[in-house]
């Protein structure tokens, strides 16, 4: 469980307020992004309180799509900004993670700091606010690959190159169909960059186009157009063709399959039909103990 005793508030925690019922109230709840493992809830909870959630303007649009929330219920804060509640200090820093992503350090009236990561990819947009970040009393950091030694990425620059290469060899594009595997949100930088190189639109699921129509802002990349040539779906989909129609899995069959995930490390060698690349939006397994490192927190929670 995640929660704030600075804040009296949870962070990416409706899956848990919900199952368990917790009678602690709170009035905010700090949403880092909108994956279904953090939103999960979320609208039941919602509608059984006043509670305001505290997210980006990304995350706001992509709640509106995909879970009908208002953007009324929605207290916006940006990247680099802070926030003065009565007792507390909220500050956001880029996540790196998705778009939107962001991490959280509160710091109370008491000169308590604790900081809530989310989840995130170490880089630049963090390193710039270290000092912020550094010697917190409680820290809690995405450890997805943490005690993974062998989840070690190459950058997301690198892979980006390495995936573009591959859709432009021996005449794949635009002769053949390409589908990337790629959740409702993340991969932007690799679909924009694709997007702006091929001077294409990517087909993609209808709330995945709403989603980013409503964000705006040089992200309608976006088409609900099936013979773009470039088509973007779910992993399962992608991956194991799951919940498809005829029509569609034999255009799957046929095209060139491409995976973007820190999982590669251990499927790159299992499978010969898809093509996997270990694109992570999440820190490598030297970058999170990097920052722990860095961090220099006194308590440290592993999530």
């Amino acid at each position: 469980m995640v929660f704030s005793k600075l804040a009296n508030s949870y962070f990416d925690e409706f899956p848990f307020r919900q199952r368990k019922k917790l009678a602690t109230s709170s009035d905010y709840f700090f949403l880092s992004h909108a994956h279904s493992d953090h939103t999960t809830g979320i609208k039941s909870v919602l509608s059984s309180s006043d509670t305001t959630i505290v997210c980006s303007k990304e995350t706001a649009a992509a709640l509106k799509v995909l879970h009908r929330i208002p953007k009324e219920k929605c207290l916006l804060i940006g990247t680099n900004q802070s926030l003065d509640f009565d007792d507390f200090v909220i500050h956001a820093i880029d996540a790196n993670h998705c778009l939107g992503s962001l991490m959280f350090v509160i710091e109370s009236s008491e000169n308590r700091k604790e900081v809530y990561t989310g989840d995130f990819r170490l880089g630049k947009p963090i390193l710039d606010e270290l000092e912020l970040i550094q010697g917190a009393d409680h820290l809690w950091v995405d450890y997805t690959y943490g005690d993974m030694p062998r989840y070690n990425f190459p950058s997301r620059k690198e892979l980006i190159s390495e995936i573009l290469s591959l859709m432009l060899a021996d005449g794949n594009y635009p002769h053949k169909e390409i589908w990337i595997a790629a959740y409702q949100i993340g991969k932007e930088k690799l679909l924009k960059t694709i997007s702006d190189a091929l001077k294409v639109k990517i087909f993609a699921p209808e709330k995945k186009v709403q989603i980013y129509k409503e964000i705006g802002g040089g992200w309608d990349i976006f088409t609900d157009d099936p013979d773009s040539g470039i088509c973007v779906e779910s992993r399962r989909r992608v991956e194991n063709l799951t919940g498809l129609d005829q029509q569609t899995e034999a255009r799957l069959l046929d095209s060139l399959r491409i995976s973007p995930t820190g999982w590669a490390v251990e499927l790159v060698s299992k499978r010969l039909d898809v093509h996997y690349f270990p694109y992570s939006d999440h820190c490598s397994f030297d970058e999170v103990n990097q920052f722990i490192e860095l961090a220099n927190a006194q308590e440290i929670t592993k999530i």
